[in-house]
């Protein structure tokens, strides 16, 4: 007897980049993968139907920049973003740079039914015992992250830069491991801007490779207009074709740190860079000064979630932790953001392969809702949309089996409303965890590494296996 199946999603308009698809079909799910997809399938009586007309479906979105299980300043539970990333749409995150203990609390404490994956955190003094490591210490670094499940390592050179030589030894490393590895550029003989950009040539040499996180906050004109800086980004990462997967978010505010230090100067890159842009000084009192101007904002965390504080409120926020804070201003440009997404080349291949959020605990979770403006201006085709959200995003990780809406791939997939402009539903292996952006999973499935399965059993979650092998970073 043939399967029957369990769910039948009708007459929704489906979106399936890997196969070039684009028409009103039926979709059958069974045992949490698709069973067949085609125009008006018939299917017993017991089967549960959901009325897609009118509506997009595409493969669940998968957002390979998120922060759910790090130490975020003035943030005690960054768990809360698996609720944010599920109501916004996602099916799948990566944090980049956590700790596994955090992301196995968040999830139990938040999750959402969404499948988490994780890149270790280099925090000198934390992870690290300086912030110039040996190549030995590296290694081990990376060993016990990957022995823990994390799938990789993840540098934040415009918060915690190590030299040019030391952040390629961490590339290498985790390319000798075949790890996963993203960057943030950054060294201590530059900073988070353009310059960062221009040693990565270097850093990476012939055959190293990366992941170079949200390319935009790059070319917010620090260094030259920002139509020059966006020329020259998108002429660096071409020349490294084949050595680098990329992604850009599509929010106006940033993130970044208040942190200052003994003598009242801001430690952070990110945040001097900011001050900067505004001709501020980069003191905290320059600091308070932008908070008050409501240039600055305090990230505030409370029962409800997460919001942006300015003004003098922010300020009071800002001094009770002696600048302790999470911080966020107005900086990265929508033009920017968006010719750097639609950037292509010649052969009409995105040099940039994805939008990612950069968020998951910050409030800026728009991936799906700034694609759509980009739609409805006409910059991105709808099939196009979903190869930045979830075809080109499950390639990067190597997600065999996501990212595809074809029969015998997972059953995880994402409704958008077109006139909302925003994900109205989505599913894991068939399950519903979203739907009218109400998080309404629970729990969730844990990405690792094969070096980490022993020790993912202690976690009792449910884990998956990602074999690195098949990332874009090491497939070709």
């Amino acid at each position: 007897m043939p399967e029957e199946p369990e769910l039948l999603l009708k007459s929704g308009r489906v979106l399936d980049p890997a196969s070039n698809t684009d028409a009103v079909l039926d979709v059958t799910v069974r045992n949490g993968s698709i069973l067949e997809v085609g125009a008006s399938l018939e299917v017993p009586p017991s089967t549960e139907v959901i009325d897609l007309a009118g509506k997009w479906l595409m493969p669940g979105m998968i957002d390979t920049h998120v922060h759910v299980g790090g130490d975020l300043d003035g943030i005690t539970d960054p768990g809360v973003g698996l609720r944010s990333v599920v109501q916004a749409g996602a099916t799948t995150v990566i944090d980049l740079g956590g700790r596994m203990e955090r992301l196995v609390a968040g999830i139990k404490n938040h999750g959402s039914g969404a499948n988490v994956g994780g890149l270790g955190m280099l925090k000198p003094g934390v992870t690290l015992p300086d912030d110039d490591p040996d190549p030995y210490t590296v290694r081990e670094t990376l060993n016990t992250a990957l022995e823990s499940g994390l799938l990789g390592l993840k540098m934040w050179g415009g918060y915690y830069p190590f030299s040019m030589d030391v952040t390629a030894d961490i590339i290498a490393a985790c390319n000798e491991r075949q790890a996963y590895v993203a960057y943030h550029v950054g060294t201590k003989s530059s900073g988070s801007r353009l310059d960062g950009m221009r040693e990565l040539p270097a850093i990476l040499g012939d055959n190293a490779r990366a992941h170079i996180a949200h390319i935009n906050a790059y070319c917010r004109g620090s260094i030259l207009p920002p139509a020059e800086e966006i020329t020259e980004a998108l002429e660096i990462l071409e020349s490294l074709r084949g050595q680098v997967v990329s992604e850009v978010h599509l929010a106006r505010p940033n993130f970044t740190r208040g942190e200052c230090d003994e003598s009242g100067n801001v430690r952070m890159d990110v945040a001097r860079n900011c001050l900067r842009l505004r001709d501020y000084e980069t003191t905290r009192e320059s600091m308070r000064k932008a908070i008050s101007d409501d240039y600055g904002s305090v990230v505030r965390q409370s029962p409800s979630g997460l919001s942006l504080v300015t003004g003098e409120a922010g300020v009071k926020l800002f001094d009770e932790a002696d600048s302790l804070v999470g911080m966020s201003f107005p900086v990265n440009r929508a033009d920017t953001a968006f010719q750097l997404t639609a950037a292509k080349r010649p052969d009409g291949t995105f040099i940039i392969d994805a939008i990612a959020s950069d968020a998951g605990v910050l409030p800026r979770n728009v991936n799906i809702e700034q694609a759509m403006n980009m739609v409805r201006f006409g910059a991105l085709t709808p099939l196009e949309m979903a190869e930045k959200l979830s075809f080109n995003p499950a390639r990067m990780i190597g997600l065999e089996k996501k990212g595809r809406l074809s029969v015998g791939m997972d059953a995880d997939l994402t409704v958008i409303d077109p006139e909302k402009g925003r994900a109205t539903m989505s599913f894991v292996a068939g399950d519903m965890i979203m739907l009218e952006g109400r998080a309404i999973g629970s729990g969730g499935t844990l990405l690792i590494t094969e070096a980490g399965v022993s020790e993912a059993g202690k976690y009792g979650l449910e884990s998956e296996v990602v074999d690195l092998t098949k990332s874009l970073l090491y497939a070709s």
